[in-house]
């Protein structure tokens, strides 16, 4: 795959390196979801854990599969605070805070 865009420092070449290979797309239902986010906060590979106490928060978007009646029971019942991000309002997601001081580094 021959990427397109990308980002280097001014006046540089953009150098790509490496083999990429995409995943195959998958869909999930709410029932899968459901045993993600479940695998997810209680496997060793999932790093939730409750800190600061049951004060723990998840990030989601608004998406109808994150707000499901069940996922949000689940989530609320293992201590953790779902917050749900407003639709359109990239500047509020706190990566995109991340991601605009890594491209001003460069």
């Amino acid at each position: 795959m021959i990427r397109k865009r990308g980002y280097s420092l001014r006046g540089q070449t953009i150098a790509i390196r490496g083999d990429f290979q995409r995943k195959p797309k998958v869909t999930f239902d709410r029932v899968q979801f459901f045993t993600c986010c479940r695998d997810f906060a209680y496997t060793a590979r999932g790093h939730v854990r409750q800190y600061p106490g049951s004060n723990s928060v998840w990030i989601m978007d608004g998406a109808s599969i994150h707000r499901d009646p069940k996922i949000i029971h689940f989530v609320r019942s293992i201590g953790i605070v779902p917050i749900f991000l407003p639709a359109y309002c990239p500047f509020v997601n706190p990566i995109e805070f991340m991601f605009g001081y890594i491209k001003q580094s460069f």
